[in-house]
């Protein structure tokens, strides 16, 4: 399955031992249309060569910082690795970030140049000040350098050395640099292959945004310690995602939650388009399915195996979720179509991934064990075991750039203070239950975690998202529950054209009632209201949650 592990835990070592254990293989794939071209190991590796010598004639020494600009392409990921295997610091930029913000993070970073698309060149220029660093444009030359070794004086890093720093605003408004080492993004890789049971066979779909670690170690760094490859997405259209699969034969799918909502609805609408028998044969077969999930038996994979190869996602045999909760409702819809969706959990500050369930032991509503080299315990656990999460391991990151106090405030006798509650079970299986600085607090002292109340909320098939927060109460102290609900406006309109009459109102009203008729007073949203668009989102799709803190 996994070859014997390269000596040194770098970057490097791992672009060095999969161009010459595998260098006719292939790496890299892009589709266009029905074709699909690869590059091979040995093709990437001496493209990396070629612009990290290039990047030295440019008067980069190791530890100088180098900004990286682009959409998703070979360039990023030939640009990333010349960048950190030549000993360089790797500055990952959000393609979608306004100029401005760009800017900024290129200023407080020192960034001595900026490689970017020609795409990213002219967003930026609109920002209307100068790029205060050098800048060069990526192309595809870089891909044209001859296959030979080569290089091996450039391609070399120390375990300890910084490879990269990631600035990222997150959920709370205030961007930090997280600073990452050669040997804390290697040790996470390794780890989270040896979780996803990783094959040379393999093929990963790369369709989330590069620039965050999530995509950058999973499909860049486990495709190169496992020796499979790597799919670059068309785009985030789902029939698109599908083709990808299909064309390119795609065996494992990393994404977040919202891939997987989306892929969900795409296929109910497929089947609730069909003719009767088919639509009847379906619903029997889930019936089927969901009860042999009860006893422990998968009958999804036979029963819908023709479901899976019409959808083109017969080739698929992992779906793997990070970055954000996932339903379970969700998982459970994948389950009882034959197909293993793992979720699993991390930070930017641990490279990211921190658990993962198995294909072999998937627990739903849980985000996993612990990968191979952390260490979690809950800290200031309360009488539901719930506090806390603290993690330490190799993957833990240097620190925040520039920032030694946050540092501190987060890293504490060697362990990193997540800011997520959650508890663990007595196999090591780890249940997240919200966010600490998102608890609100009763009158009574209660803790309520909002994002349990809003999964609640968004099983409604007339919600397609909820967002719960406290307010002051104006007497008796504490806080009191309000919420924001996003109505699933493509579903209420298919089952208008079908003839379903929907009140928008009167469902939004009766889903907070239902839910208010089986939880304690102190855990009822006292007022609610519509709002009529999606949540602004990072690239992860967490909800930025500073920017709603009362009712319209």
């Amino acid at each position: 399955m996994i070859s014997a592990l390269p000596a040194t835990e770098t970057i490097a070592a791992l672009l060095n031992h999969a161009a010459q254990e595998w260098p006719d293989r292939p790496f890299l794939r892009v589709r266009t249309g029905e074709t699909v071209t690869d590059r091979t190991f040995a093709q990437v590796r001496a493209a990396v060569a070629a612009l990290a010598l290039e990047l030295r004639r440019l008067g980069i020494q190791p530890g100088d910082g180098v900004a990286l600009g682009s959409e998703n392409s070979i360039e990023w990921v030939v640009a990333y690795l010349a960048i950190t295997c030549s000993r360089a610091v790797a500055i990952p930029l959000d393609s979608q970030a306004a100029p401005g913000e760009i800017l900024h993070v290129l200023e407080r970073s020192s960034a001595k140049l900026l490689l970017h698309s020609r795409k990213f060149a002219d967003a930026l220029a609109t920002a209307g000040r100068p790029v205060p660093c050098a800048t060069r444009l990526l192309t595809p030359l870089e891909l044209d350098s001859p296959t030979g070794a080569g290089g091996d004086d450039v391609l070399a890093a120390a375990p300890e050395d910084l490879a990269v720093i990631l600035f990222t605003s997150g959920t709370t408004g205030f961007a930090k640099g997280v600073m990452l080492t050669h040997r804390n993004l290697v040790s996470d890789a390794v780890g989270s292959a040896a979780r996803l049971t990783i094959f040379a066979s393999d093929n990963l779909l790369l369709l989330l945004p590069l620039h965050h670690t999530y995509s950058s170690t999973v499909n860049i760094l486990v495709t190169l310690r496992g020796g499979a490859h790597a799919t670059l997405a068309t785009s985030y259209k789902s029939r698109d995602i599908v083709d990808d699969i299909r064309i390119g034969h795609v065996t494992i799918l990393p994404g977040v939650p919202q891939i997987y909502e989306n892929l969900m609805l795409a296929i109910q609408r497929s089947v609730s388009a069909a003719p009767l028998l088919k639509r009847s044969a379906v619903s029997l077969f889930g019936s089927i399915a969901r009860m042999g999930s009860y006893v422990g038996l998968s009958f999804g994979k036979p029963l819908f195996a023709s479901l899976r190869a019409k959808a083109g996602l017969s080739g698929i045999r992992l779906f793997a979720s990070g970055g954000a909760s996932l339903r379970p409702e969700v998982n459970r819809y994948f389950r009882e179509l034959g197909f293993d969706l793992i979720q699993g959990y991390g930070l930017t500050e641990t490279s990211p991934v921190l658990t993962f369930n198995s294909p072999a032991a998937n627990r739903i509503g849980s985000v996993g064990r612990a990968i191979q080299g952390v260490e979690l315990r809950i800290d200031r656990a309360d009488a539901n075991g719930i506090g806390e999460i603290c993690a330490r391991g190799p993957m833990i990151m240097r620190g925040y750039f520039d920032d030694p106090e946050s540092t501190a405030n987060v890293l504490r006798d060697g362990w990193l203070h997540t800011g997520d509650a959650g508890r663990l079970d007595r196999r090591g299986y780890l249940y997240i239950t919200g966010r600490l600085k998102n608890i609100i607090v009763t009158s009574g002292g209660k803790n309520i975690y909002p994002e349990e109340i809003e999964s609640r909320l968004d099983q409604s098939p007339y919600v397609l998202e909820s967002l719960v927060f406290g307010v002051e109460r104006q007497k008796g102290g504490g806080e009191e529950l309000r919420a924001l609900i996003v109505p699933d406006l493509a579903s209420i309109t298919a089952l208008r054209e079908s003839g379903t009459d929907v009140d928008i109102a009167a469902e939004m009203k009766k889903t907070v009632d239902d839910y208010n008729a089986t939880v304690p007073v102190y855990r009822q949203i006292r007022r609610w209201q519509i709002h009529d668009t999606e949540f602004e989102k990072t690239a992860l799709r967490k909800i930025r949650r500073f920017k709603y803190t009362s009712l319209e």
